[in-house]
């Protein structure tokens, strides 16, 4: 597992850098549990991580500012290497005189990666032919950009056969006075402030009850920063359980339920499913394809939402749930301020198979690079494979300055190993080191953790 080490401080010095370093060949060792969910045996797994599809690192102008942008994907696998898994994330920017627009997709299902790339296409397209909508009312832009990509997608001309099939969407307007921001499903844009709003937002989704295993790992690599600095969410995650979310589904004659194990417990997130038969089980309540779904209640409007800059803002951060499933808002917010000082602008990347670090990767990377060395931690206790990752982030603020107030960057992560001395390991039921995960795991918690049960890519 990476791990993040610091030099010696030396008296009456500034704190001194902490390096994360982000090796590509890894370890880990995956718990193997028994039919009452005991820890029994563990298996040691070796793996070389993907390497990303996209890094970029731009300096734009919006009227007198300069904001800096970094943007990276990194495809997800599985550590076990037995399925291969196309990567179905993408994002990009796109600027004119007056503002800056964001785009990240998420996909989804057999299709996914070819949504991801027509949404772009589309989007594109769009802003060329709509900049003085952009302009004049953002919100009627990201409302018609994204209703378009999914009437676009539906009809038999794209090529893309959307029946089980979509993504995730979060669209950016930023402008020199206000942030216009537009999601459909779980991907998720936070801004990070020094100052506290007059009113607060809602409480972030927590990792949920199934994420509390990334407790002791959030501990043990938390960062520090010599101020308060508020992550503020601009977007609102939109899942099936939400109330009016929920009730919408119901009367077009959807269920809303989690997934069922063998023995009925309830495991993964809730999902859309037809009321008499276990499909499409789509995890979000909006989305843009996603065909049958939509005769369930599932939709393609976007949650729309404002905010008013400031001069105390410093950056924001667009991600896939690849981030938001291993970090919560005041993590990520907490790691990039501390770190983003530190990282590569504006240079291209050094190449492919080398350890990753704060001297050739973008912040960008960084973020990304440190949510996947937190999925191993999930890896181990269920069996997973690790989700795509993607990212985008917005320096309003540029990030030199933070050096001398991160009072310590990430706390080094203890050896991962663990002995396990259980007082049911020897029991009758113990299983062996099979290559098949679900005869390991008798209590396996949704092994590929789609955003889609019919996703088989």
């Amino acid at each position: 597992m990476g791990c993040c080490t610091s030099a010696k401080k030396k008296p009456d010095s500034q704190p001194s850098e902490i390096l994360c370093r982000y090796p590509r060949s890894q370890k880990t060792y995956i718990k193997i549990h028994n039919t009452k969910g005991t820890v029994i045996d563990r298996q040691g797994v070796s793996f070389t991580v993907t390497e990303p599809i996209l890094t970029t690192s731009t300096e734009l102008d919006l009227l007198s500012e300069k904001i800096l942008i970094s943007s990276c994907v990194l495809p997800g696998f599985d550590p076990r290497g037995e399925h291969k898994k196309a990567c179905q994330d993408n994002c990009f920017y796109l600027s004119s005189t007056e503002g800056i627009l964001c785009c990240l997709f998420d996909g989804h299902g057999d299709e996914g990666e070819k949504v991801v790339a027509f949404c772009e296409r589309v989007i594109e397209k769009f802003f060329t032919k709509s900049k003085s909508l952009f302009t004049d009312n953002p919100y009627e832009f990201i409302r018609n950009a994204t209703i378009k990509c999914d009437s676009e997608l539906l009809k038999k001309s794209s090529g893309i056969d959307s029946e089980y099939s979509g993504c995730t969407g979060v669209i950016i307007c930023i402008t020199a006075t206000d942030i216009y921001c537009g999601s459909v499903g779980d991907s998720r844009g936070i801004i990070a402030t020094t100052s506290t709003p007059e009113v607060l937002p809602a409480p972030p989704a927590s990792l949920g009850e199934e994420r509390k295993i990334l407790a002791e790992i959030k501990r043990k690599r938390k960062s520090f920063i010599g101020r308060k600095i508020n992550s503020i969410q601009l977007t609102r995650d939109q899942k099936p359980e939400d109330p009016e979310e929920k009730e919408r589904i119901l009367k077009a004659g959807g269920r809303v339920q989690k997934l069922k194990d063998e023995i009925g417990n309830e495991i993964g997130p809730f999902r859309v499913w037809r009321k008499n038969e276990d499909t499409p089980g789509l995890a979000m309540s909006r989305s843009i394809g996603d065909k049958v779904a939509k005769s369930l209640g599932v939709i393609s409007e976007p949650v729309c939402t404002s905010y008013k800059r400031s001069s105390d803002d410093l950056f924001i951060v667009i991600a896939s749930d690849g981030i938001w499933d291993a970090m919560d808002n005041k993590d990520v917010g907490t790691f990039v301020e501390c770190n983003r000082g530190r990282c590569k602008k504006g240079v291209k990347n050094k190449g492919f198979g080398k350890e990753v670090h704060f001297g050739n990767a973008y912040i960008a990377q960084i973020l990304c690079e440190e949510a996947r060395l937190r999925w191993y931690t999930i890896v181990e206790e269920e069996d997973v494979m690790i989700d795509d990752i993607s990212c985008i982030v917005i320096e309003i603020k540029r990030g030199n300055e933070v050096l001398a107030e991160c009072s310590k960057g990430a706390i080094p992560v203890e050896n991962n190993e663990i002995k396990i001395t259980d007082e049911h390991s020897g029991e009758a039921d113990k299983v062996g080191l099979s290559k098949n995960r679900m005869s390991l795991n008798a209590n396996i918690r949704d092994p590929r953790r789609g955003s889609s049960m019919d996703n088989r890519a």
